[in-house]
């Protein structure tokens, strides 16, 4: 990370670029913003799952704090042989494509992409989950283009039955005609360990089957209704926890808002509908019937509910996921969708509000449905992608988007994108800073922006310590730098600054002094160039920074070794060409793909 070329690039730069250009080349007027942190206040665990990336990007630079293994390959897995068909994505091909990624040595392994998703969350300390197969048939060969006079069943496919129910094998039969689910499960939990001990820990109920219909018409041509995906999620659901009692189970995997209101417009919304009308939208029924389900059996089956949000927020030429990154109105309509998430006064300019924006902000809307209808269900996205991988904004959306998840206390999120340069490097501004594992803060507080359309802000501390806070802060001005007055509550005495720019897909490490922060008491002040993500590494003195060094919490290794520096502080700026101006300063150089 802080290599001597590097360095010599950065110091190059600053030559040719000089300090305090904004990251556009033109010096912008000054904002200012006022951020209140009170570490007593509103404290939420924060569950390091949210931190996640779908299996496609889990071997890029990343540290994870969970991995997916989903999307529309998965729905025709077949885990006996490894084969899989792409259905829409690409001409409904069956072949070997999970088999590619994987090591020689486990490629003709059955199941090997759960094995494969097992080992690098292992190496990466990650929470794995795990597609299980509702759709009614999977790939029998690895024979190339299925064509329609093929559809299923025909020999190019194998029944997928939920349930076996006994005389589990280790060593399947792959010249049979049925593939069983509820023994994939137990062949996992036989050839991996538990969910305790070291095997997959949470099982999705399949991806989208809203959407089976177009995704996976040779498989699946009707449209799903929903009683057939309630009773699907019912019986793969006990039958995953009588094998793995302590697994989750993430269910129904939805595509998008048309799949929470009606399910896609499944045939018998309208009955059920009508019939029960105090459903709002297919979640509540679905919900309601998981519920239903659980008071019979005894036991929880629905542990988190799953849906997948993709923003449909248009830019402000009007196009949906508009790549205009140069223009400042569309990057200004880009970086405020993440408030669909959450605040009830934003309105985004889509399809979504123009027929009523019924359900946003998702994330309470969602909540509301749980405490009504199934408490005690966690929240998760198991995808989602705000978009830029080449473009700071990428970053920046990022950032706030894992924040606001946080603050929202959803159990789980994934990123699901094969591009992610950008977005990956937000992820380890809060999972891997410093290189070394150093980590945002494990327990949110309160942190209040006056300006969150300029400036979003996350502080969190390690448990209930106080003596480190750890502070993510975005600058969304398209050229104006911003002041941000953070008010701390307490004295504090060190920051450290960390930052990402557009300078470079990854995370500057500033160590000089620089103007740019300064820290009085229980103030600090921040001055953050242009389209910037800043993380500020906040302690109240040296000791404090050792002890949680030490501790493997908010601060390295390397960090414990910089504080025994006799410094007042240690300040930087991080922002555009202003961030390579800095001699000690080094980085270096870490698609919307829809399921």
């Amino acid at each position: 990370m802080k290599s001597k070329k590097i360095m010599a690039f950065t110091s190059a730069v600053c030559l040719m670029l000089g300090c305090g250009v904004s990251a556009s080349g033109e010096a912008g007027s000054a904002k200012t913003v006022n951020i209140t942190i009170d570490t007593a206040k509103d404290r939420k665990a924060i569950s390091p799952y949210i931190y996640g990336v779908n299996a496609e990007i889990m071997e890029r630079n990343v540290k994870p704090g969970s991995v997916r293994a989903g999307g529309n390959r998965y729905t025709a897995y077949n885990w006996e042989n490894n084969a899989s068909n792409a259905g829409s994505d690409w001409k409904n091909m069956s072949d070997n494509y999970f088999q590619q990624s994987v090591d020689q040595s486990i490629k003709d392994t059955p199941g090997c992409a759960a094995i494969k998703l097992n080992e690098v969350c292992k190496q990466k300390d990650a929470y794995s989950l795990m597609t299980l197969q509702l759709a009614g048939y999977v790939s029998a060969d690895m024979d190339g283009e299925v064509s329609k006079d093929q559809a299923a069943p025909s020999d190019r496919w194998k029944k997928a039955e939920l349930v076996k129910g006994s005389d589990f094998t280790t060593q399947p039969d792959v010249n049979d005609d049925t593939v069983y689910m509820d023994e994939f499960v137990n062949y996992l939990v036989k050839t991996l360990g538990n969910s305790k001990s070291g095997g997959i820990n949470g099982y999705s109920l399949d991806n989208e089957p809203g959407l089976w219909t177009h995704t996976h018409s040779l498989i699946h041509p009707k449209q799903t209704s929903c009683e057939e995906i309630v009773d699907k999620s019912v019986t793969m659901a006990k039958a995953v926890k009588e094998i793995d009692p302590g697994a989750d189970v993430f269910g129904p995997a939805l595509f998008g808002y048309g799949a929470f209101t009606n399910f896609a417009g499944a045939g018998d919304w309208n009955a059920i509908s009508q019939d029960n009308p105090d459903y709002k939208w297919f979640i509540d029924y679905y919900l309601d019937e998981m519920k239903k389900a659980e008071d019979d059996c005894g036991t929880r089956l629905l542990d988190v509910l799953d849906v997948h949000f993709y923003t449909e927020a248009k830019g402000a030429c009007g196009e949906r996921y508009c790549n205009h990154f140069n223009d400042p109105d569309c990057v200004y309509n880009k970086l405020n969708a993440t408030r669909s998430l959450w605040d009830d006064t934003y309105t985004e300019d889509s399809w979504i509000t123009d027929t009523g924006a019924e359900f946003l902000p998702i994330l309470p809307a969602l909540k509301e449905s749980i405490d009504t209808y199934y408490p005690g269900t966690k929240i998760a996205i198991t995808e989602y992608d705000f978009g830029g991988p080449y473009d700071v904004c990428g970053a920046i959306a990022e950032a706030d988007a894992l924040g606001i998840f946080a603050q929202n206390e959803v159990y789980c999120a994934n990123l699901f994108t094969m591009d992610a340069q950008y977005q990956l490097a937000a992820i380890n501004l809060y999972r891997n800073y410093d290189g070394n594992g150093s980590a945002f803060g494990d327990t949110l507080v309160s942190c209040v922006s006056d300006d969150i359309e300029t400036s979003t802000a996350y502080a969190a501390i390690n448990g209930d310590n106080e003596d480190v806070i750890t502070l993510v802060v975005t600058n969304k001005a398209f050229s104006d730098k911003t002041t941000a007055n953070i008010d701390l509550g307490s004295e504090y005495k060190y920051a450290h600054l960390y930052g990402i720019n557009s300078m470079a897909a990854d995370i500057f490490d500033m160590t000089d002094s620089n103007s740019a922060v300064t820290i009085s008491g229980d103030k600090i002040s921040l001055e953050m160039e242009p389209r910037t993500v800043s993380l500020l590494v906040i302690a109240k003195d040296k000791d404090a920074l050792t002890k949680s060094a030490a501790n493997d919490s908010s601060i390295s290794k390397a960090e414990e070794e910089k504080s025994k520096v006799s410094k007042l502080a240690l300040f930087a700026g991080i922002g555009g060409a202003a961030a390579l101006c800095l001699g000690g300063a080094a980085y270096g150089l870490k698609k919307k793909k829809r399921s």
